[in-house]
Parts: C-alpha cells; structure tokens; sequence
C-alpha cells in the first residue's frame, strides 16, 4: 500500500491555491460579442422594391417623360455593435444621368433625380461602417415612358411559383413548344445563362415579334425529371430580359384518374363537420385542372387547388357538409395537351 505523508499533503494545497489565486488574477476569458458585427446590402421588395437577378439588384424603373420625379432606397442591415453611420460609394458603374446619391446615411441612403437619358444602367455600391463593408451591384433601367420590357409568366399553362415560371410539362418522345413573352412584342436575343434545358429541347439565339419559343422533342426523363433554368438576354430596344424557368418531363403515360382505398364511394361525413378530399390521377401532364361534369357535391363542399397549388388546379373537394343525404357526381380532369379522364364518386353524409 502506498502512504501519503502530511508534507505531501500539505503540498499539494499550497499549489491547488496557487493556481486558483492566478486564475482568478487572470479573470474570464474575453468574451466575443454576439451577433458578430456586420452590415449587409439588401435586395428586396420590402427593402427597396429590388429584385434580385443573378448577383444583380434591379431598382425600380425610371423614365424621362414628365412625372420623372425618381426615388429608389439603397438599404442596408445591421448586427451586432456596428456603427450609427454607413457611409455609400459608387465604386464601379455610374447612376443614370440626372440621378445622385447621398455618401453618407444611419441605416441606408436615397437615389434620387429626375432621369435624363434612357438605357440600362449597371453599377456598383459599397457600403462602409468602420471596418465594416458590403457591396453589391445594381441596375436601373430607364425608358421614355412606361415600365421596361420583361419576360411575362402568362402563357396558356404558365404559372409563377416562388419567382420562377413553371413552364407546361413536356412529354418524353412528344414534340414540345413552350412560349416564353414579352411585354413589349419587340424580338431580340436569349440565352439560358444558369442551369440547362431537358435533353432534346433547345432554345433559339435570336427571336421576333412577341415571345421566344423552347421546342424540340424531349427524351425519357431519368431520376430527375425536373429541369431548373435561368434565361437572360436583351430586346431589340437594349433592354434586360431575366426569367427563372422550369420543365418537367412525364413518361408518355394515358391519363387516368387513380381511385382512393375506399373506391369510388368515399369515406362518409358528418353534417356540420368540416373535411376534405383530393381527387388523384396518373399520367398526362400538368397544369391539370378538375371539374364537376354531371351530379354535385354535397352542399356546403367546393372545389379549391390544393397542396400542389396550380399545377393541379381544383383537385380538392373541401368544406363542411350541411344536408345530410347520398351524393352522386362524376368528376373529369383534363390536362395540359387536352386529354381527358373521368371517374364517378359517391359519398353519403351523415346527420
């Protein structure tokens, strides 16, 4: 057995002390300050009614037919300690003619004038505060009157999700053609600067009159069948076109409407309590719409979108069921290319 004698004892308390003592000399670690500091440039509708394309800010439009009166938010965040004050500098670029900008402001600065000359206008501004700095890339663009050209999302089977244009479904070996317009029917030049078409669609250089078209015969979709693209170019009046898009392509399969476990006759409701059905299909391809083509729905129950919004418009029977009885109705549902299918349901609501 090993002893422990009372000088060892005692020091081992004496350096136990010694180093409590210095710890408490040396105090806390110096804590760092939460959120670090930072400043960010913004970009969005509730900043500054901005959109932000690509690494690009787009402002709000201008024009040199009176009321030209222009004005358009330059707005930055905080966090953390920085400072009261950012200052603003245009450090690439230039602003429109007629139009200036404070360098100095406390949580943004203010573009502002009274445009002299038309065109598309590419700049860029850092902001400072201290050692603090953010920078970002703006444009205005400034026509003789009335909003700048841009690529609508408005085509038959067009929907906008999120900022981005969800084309029609393309059919794997069917031929395609999606539209993308224009607001100002002027032709000019496209091309896709991010992502990539499907496999067997392409998209022309150069386009006239009101709208560019994607076509082409597209291949089997693989594991995803899902394509996400960004095109850009610019009108023959030189200004900016940006869109965001997106294909899907579906299996060349007949469009049917797939029935519940239940079958055709629906689990029952209840008179007064509120519920909800979506109808289901295979096949086809979206934007799919669904209607009441003979009978009814039980009173108090309607057709709405439900969770897949658009792209499958009216496939849900919701409400609350106020006349007790069994009903009867057939539902069709029609897809992009005009195919139909129909299937009867059934449902008896209780009292």
């Amino acid at each position: 057995m090993r002893r422990t004698t009372k000088a060892a004892l005692t020091l081992a308390a004496t350096v136990s002390t010694v180093a409590a003592l210095a710890g408490v000399a040396a105090g806390p670690a110096s804590a760092k300050p939460y959120p670090p500091p930072s400043i960010h440039l913004l970009c969005t509708a509730a900043a500054n009614d901005g959109t932000l394309e690509g690494s690009v800010c787009v402002l709000p439009f201008g024009q040199t037919t009176a009321p030209n009166n222009y004005s358009a938010t330059i707005a930055v965040s905080k966090a953390g300690a920085a400072g009261p004050t950012v200052t603003f500098a245009l450090t690439a670029g230039s602003l429109p003619p007629g139009l200036t900008m404070p360098a100095q402001g406390g949580s943004g600065t203010v573009i502002t004038g009274n445009p002299t000359k038309t065109g598309t206008f590419n700049f860029t501004i850092k902001a400072t505060d201290g050692g603090l700095t953010s920078t970002l890339t703006y444009q205005i663009t400034i026509t003789v009157q009335g909003p700048p050209d841009q690529l609508l999302c408005d085509s038959a089977g067009d929907f906008l999700e999120s900022g981005v244009c969800v084309l029609p479904d393309a059919i794997a070996g069917l031929p395609y053609a999606g539209q993308l317009a224009t607001s100002h029917n002027v032709g000019g030049t496209l091309s896709v600067v991010s992502g990539s078409l499907p496999a067997g669609l392409s998209l022309p250089a150069t386009f006239t009159g009101s709208s560019a078209t994607i076509s082409g015969t597209p291949a089997a979709p693989g594991a995803g069948p899902t394509s996400s693209f960004t095109v850009a170019g610019t009108d023959t009046q030189t200004q900016p076109l940006y869109q965001p898009y997106q294909i899907t392509v579906d299996p060349n399969q007949p469009l049917t409407a797939v029935l519940p476990a239940s079958g055709s006759t629906l689990y029952p409701g209840t008179v007064g309590q509120a519920f909800a059905f979506d109808f289901a299909l295979s096949g086809g391809a979206a934007p799919y719409s669904w209607a009441v083509v003979a009978g009814h729905l039980p009173t108090g129950m309607v057709l709405q979108n439900g969770s897949a919004g658009p792209r499958d418009a009216d496939n849900e029977m919701a409400g609350t069921p106020t006349t007790a009885g069994t009903y009867t109705w057939t539902m069709r549902v029609t897809d992009f290319y005009g195919h139909q299918a129909s299937q009867q349901f059934t449902i008896t609501i209780q009292s």
